[in-house]
């Protein structure tokens, strides 16, 4: 198993996931009941936050410490440093938050929710990717399979909608989809030596 997967800063972030989760939780279910148009812009943070506490909380929990997201990862090869972790994972927020900059009357919405949907997907075909290749489940797996595809379809229809051409919708999905792996990669180039620890190539996802 990864030997930092009990760091401080993964359980540190461990619990921002489930209060992330809550929080979200609550305000999508008050937009609901609202029928407020910031009900689709609450989506993705949600779904992100969820997929993080599947990752590292829900999987573990039912199927024992090796599917840790972390350990699953270091089990196939990947060393995953706390740091790296949270700076990811902070990146998602930063990203799922984005559609709450505009109006869901606004054009710009449907754009910046294609792209936040594209990156999303990227993320589901990662775990359905290493899956595959390992033979194994892989944590994130269920959230990023039933949540993440909805999302994008949703995102899809947003544009068609809104009369964004098809050639803008490849792309922007293209984008999304590359920049989360562009983000992988830019994390690998990342050596973060932690106190009395070996050095650690980050990857993350």
């Amino acid at each position: 198993m990864n030997p930092l997967f009990e760091h401080s800063f993964i359980t540190s972030m461990q619990y921002v996931f489930l209060l992330g989760l809550f929080i979200a939780s609550c305000i999508l279910l008050v937009l609901k009941r609202k029928e407020s148009p910031y009900f689709l812009a609450a989506l993705p943070i949600f779904i992100l936050t969820f997929h993080q506490v599947d990752e590292y909380l829900i999987s573990p929990f039912l199927f024992g410490d090796e599917y840790h997201f972390l350990n699953w990862a270091y089990r196939s090869g990947v060393d995953i440093s706390p740091l790296a972790a949270v700076i990811i994972n902070s990146i998602g927020y930063i990203l799922a938050l984005l559609p709450f900059l505009f109006a869901q009357s606004n054009k710009y919405f449907s754009l910046v929710y294609l792209f936040v949907a594209g990156s999303l997907l990227g993320n589901s075909m990662f775990h359905l990717g290493g899956a595959t290749l390992q033979s194994d489940y892989s944590p994130g797996m269920v959230t990023a399979l039933f949540l993440f595809l909805p999302l994008y379809i949703k995102s899809v229809l947003i544009a068609a909608e809104r009369m964004i051409s098809l050639r803008v919708i490849f792309a922007l999905s293209l984008y999304g989809f590359l920049g989360h792996f562009i983000m992988i990669w830019a994390l690998s180039l990342i050596h973060i030596s932690e106190p009395t620890r070996p050095l650690y190539i980050s990857y993350a996802v």
